[in-house]
């Protein structure tokens, strides 16, 4: 998505990075970009995460590494939003400027990794496997510290993230992001439109009126700010709630694709297989020989 909100992080001159504790029901920061280099590590909460072109599902234990000004939110299921919910979204967040530690510091051969790795965060990083847990655990430690402790714990963070191979790619390579804009309200508002209804049957009238625009217009702005036709993004969202279902084992294969929104199963099997690279039953299995 193109003009996502510019966001000023604040970091003091004396700073070399920062680690913020999110606390809250739900997150509420929107659909957002900032020089600063993020690590996100969620605590607690799920819901569908956007960086870039990519939407996939979050939850506890997830960690990401996002590149200097690439768009980027974390967006709460519905349950965090009920009333007398009990949810919570809690989170760590590392905030760094590659810069701050002059010009040259990440041009030195013995950190030639994290540079690298600093490249790769412009798509965004996911990273899984044992990798997850040993940065939270590293992260609460190097919250709690001070002064040069925090900073080696800092350096410790990032060469453990550079010299893991658990990790993927978030982002398309060809998405790019042409600065800020005006018009971010409006792409907030269609975004929830979409997370709020996505099990319900969606028209393309619909959503374009919500939008205030024509169903042709609408349809060439929303390709334009994500790379994704409405039809693919409303797809990816119902597919990765059906993802959630599997791994939660809480119901039947064969209904699934209602509670997703899905109007008819064909379909459901044939976006689910597209979108995930194989049937909703080998999904499950896959999972559940995890365990």
């Amino acid at each position: 998505m193109t003009d996502p909100l510019f966001q000023h992080i604040y970091l003091q001159d004396d700073q070399s990075y920062n680690i913020l504790k999110v606390d809250r029901p739900f997150f509420v920061v929107p659909w957002h970009l900032h020089p600063e280099i993020e690590i996100m590590s969620i605590v607690k909460g799920e819901g569908s995460r956007f960086v870039g072109d990519s939407i996939e599902n979050f939850g506890a234990g997830d960690l990401v590494m996002i590149g200097s000004n690439l768009p980027h939110c974390w967006k709460n299921a519905a349950q965090h939003f009920e009333p007398n919910s009990v949810c919570s979204a809690e989170a760590r967040v590392i905030l760094f400027k590659e810069k701050t530690f002059g010009n040259e510091f990440f041009n030195i051969r013995e950190l030639k990794n994290m540079r690298e790795m600093f490249k790769l965060a412009q798509r965004g990083i996911c990273f899984n496997g044992r990798t997850t847990a040993l940065i939270a655990e590293k992260i609460n430690e190097a919250y709690l510290q001070n002064g040069a402790k925090r900073f080696i714990s800092f350096l410790d963070i990032l060469n453990d993230l550079a010299e893991s191979k658990e990790f993927r790619l978030l982002s398309s390579i060809g998405y790019k992001t042409s600065a800020f804009g005006s018009d971010v309200q409006r792409l907030n508002k269609i975004i929830n439109y979409l997370m709020e209804n996505f099990q319900q049957p969606i028209t393309l009238d619909e959503v374009a009126a919500h939008a205030y625009m024509s169903p042709t217009s609408f349809c060439r702005y929303f390709k334009g700010h994500t790379n994704k036709t409405v039809v693919r993004f409303l797809n990816e969202l119902r597919i990765g709630y059906a993802r959630k279902l599997l791994i939660e084992n809480k119901d039947n294969i064969s209904d699934i694709h209602y509670i997703c929104g899905f109007q008819n199963a064909s379909n459901f099997y044939e976006q689910f297989k597209k979108i995930v690279g194989c049937s909703p039953l080998q999904f499950r299995k896959q999972h559940e020989a995890k365990l």
